[in-house]
């Protein structure tokens, strides 16, 4: 689809865009220099509402801002899920894993693994961790980005890949964690008004406003967070791996996305931080899931001129987000939501690099290969890590590209590859029991399965054709089985196998303790500033948005 033609003011707002982002991108870098800390984690220094903002802005890509909205187009509310069901993970961050992280001196996720269990496990994780972020993840944002910067400006996706990797590279690779989180907390600000402006503007023109675009939804049957077990798109086992595997794997243990938690500048600003992700679930799926809702309402109403077509002459329901930014808005806010889209891509792609850098560089390079090396060379492979994940994820992008929903090229993958990593730090922060070897076998039992959705599935949707099994079987119910069957797996092996000494593993084993303020928080606060209330009322609001639309 041909981009349409912008105003002046368009242009000068995305091009302010960029410049305002290198500037604070190097502005806030002036300290990594100081060494591998300030690189990685940037020394510890974050107030809690960069910390939330930046964690937000990492989450919300691509993925969101194009691919949840494309998705939504089809599925109806139960995409809402996506935004909604992360409570239950952001629970355990708040009051299990991030007290753990913090008060055992964790620089990277990986770390804590080592600590808890031993070096095999941490070497695992990192590998899966660099093959994620790599192959996975950031394929996706690019191939997203790259399909953002053709409907919007007519941009080849090739180009568009390469222009955005260089871009967010630049600062990302010279920064650091600082430069990511001050950029980060700048363009999640401006993509969340971009989505409530987008949102505002569509709700704007659908006939009989919320009440009318509900009423239809249901009558549709697509107005439900919770589906059945056929549900073609989110079946109800799929959703409970959605909530209790898949997002505590990316909300607890993701390196990208914790990494700002880890440079807070003290437990509870850590914790206040994950608390806001919390209060911004409902806002983020009023920007990035219902915009899709809104598409398919106004189409079916005949409001909204038809998406463009594939390559095979099929809607691209990866345009949608596009499709209304220039079918909805004028000159100016269009120009302001181009902006917020590349902000939503950028944050996502500085987040997933620095975070790849992180591991690789401490948990491998320095733990196996280099322990000696000095702080200048950390830093020096750091940067040549994030040059080399832009540049192995590039050709990826094009088998990206050829799904359905880009959206669901990520969600294939993450399904299956967060069983282990969920299973390990779950198991090991909660029983003391778990062992190393348990933890290592699961590894190695559910590595072979990652490859699954990609041999047996089709870019199309969401059903495998199996081997031996007559019919098809949906991913997520087939990954929800193969969950469980991992997890008494686990069980099994550690009960078998003998556990480490309980004064080595105690202090990485959650207890109540780690819960009480520490020494010099106690008294500070009155009852209605606690992290506990707050995380009381979000907990409120949740099963009200649930029982309301279940």
């Amino acid at each position: 689809m041909p981009a349409r033609n912008y105003e002046p003011v368009d242009y000068a707002i995305i091009i302010a865009y960029f410049i305002l982002t290198l500037a604070i991108g190097f502005w806030s870098a002036r300290k990594a220099k100081s060494g591998s800390k300030a690189f990685f984690v940037a020394e510890r220094s974050l107030p809690w509402w960069v910390v939330g903002f930046t964690m937000v802005a990492a989450s919300i890509s691509a993925e969101q801002m194009l691919g949840e909205v494309g998705y939504g187009f089809g599925a109806g509310l139960v995409v809402s899920n996506w935004d909604l069901g992360v409570y239950p993970s952001l629970v355990l961050m708040i009051f299990v894993f991030l007290p753990l992280y913090l008060r055992s001196g964790t620089t990277t996720i990986p770390e804590y693994l080592e600590k808890r269990y031993d070096r095999t496990t941490r070497l695992l994780f990192a590998g899966y961790t660099v093959f994620n972020n790599a192959c996975v993840t950031l394929v996706m944002v690019l191939a997203l980005g790259a399909t953002a910067l053709k409907y919007f400006l007519g941009i080849d996706p090739i180009v568009g890949t390469v222009i955005l990797a260089v871009f967010t590279g630049v600062y990302t690779v010279y920064g650091g964690m600082s430069s990511v989180a001050w950029t980060d907390t700048f363009q999640c600000i401006l993509l969340l008004a971009g989505g409530l402006t987008l949102f505002g503007a569509g709700l704007n023109q659908v006939p009989g406003g919320w009440s009318g675009l509900m009423e239809r939804m249901h009558d549709a049957g697509s107005a439900h967070l919770i589906r059945p077990i056929d549900d073609p798109y989110v079946p109800w086992p799929g959703l409970i791996l959605l909530m209790l595997s898949t997002n505590v794997w990316y909300c607890c243990t993701n390196q990208f996305y914790v990494q700002s938690c880890l440079g807070a500048k003290d437990e509870r600003h850590g914790r206040m931080g994950v608390l806001l992700t919390a209060f911004l679930g409902p806002v983020l799926t009023l920007c990035f899931a219902f915009p899709g809702y809104i598409a398919s309402d106004l189409l079916n109403q005949g409001i909204l001129p038809a998406l463009p077509l594939t390559s095979d002459g099929q809607p691209d329901a990866n345009a949608t987000y596009p499709h209304l930014v220039q079918s909805l808005l004028g000159p100016g806010l269009r120009g302001f939501l181009v902006a917020a889209v590349l902000g939503a891509i950028m944050s996502s792609v500085s987040a997933i690099v620095n975070a790849t850098a992180s591991v690789y560089t401490i948990d491998i390079h320095q733990r196996w290969l280099r322990p000696h090396a000095s702080e200048r060379e950390l830093v020096r492979v750091g940067r040549l890590v994030g040059f080399f994940t832009l540049l192995i994820a590039f050709p990826l992008t094009l088998l990206a590209t050829s799904y359905r929903y880009i959206f669901t090229y990520s969600q294939n993958a993450w399904c299956i590859l967060a069983i282990p990593i969920m299973l390990a730090f779950t198991f090991g922060a909660l029983w003391r029991r778990a062992t190393a070897k348990a933890a290592t076998a699961t590894f190695v039992l559910a590595a072979p399965f990652v490859a699954v959705p990609f041999i047996w599935g089709n870019p199309d949707d969401n059903w495998l054709q199996l081997p031996l099994i007559a019919g098809k079987i949906h991913l997520f119910n087939f990954a929800f089985v193969l969950w469980i069957a991992a997890a008494v797996f686990m069980v099994l092996v550690s009960l078998l196998t003998k556990p480490a000494p309980v004064k080595a593993v105690s202090p990485y084993v959650w207890r109540p303790s780690l819960n009480l303020p520490l020494p010099e928080e106690r008294g500070k606060h009155r009852w209605y500033q606690t992290v506990a209330f707050w995380a009381v009322v979000a907990a409120v609001m949740y099963l009200v948005i649930y029982v309301k639309f279940w």
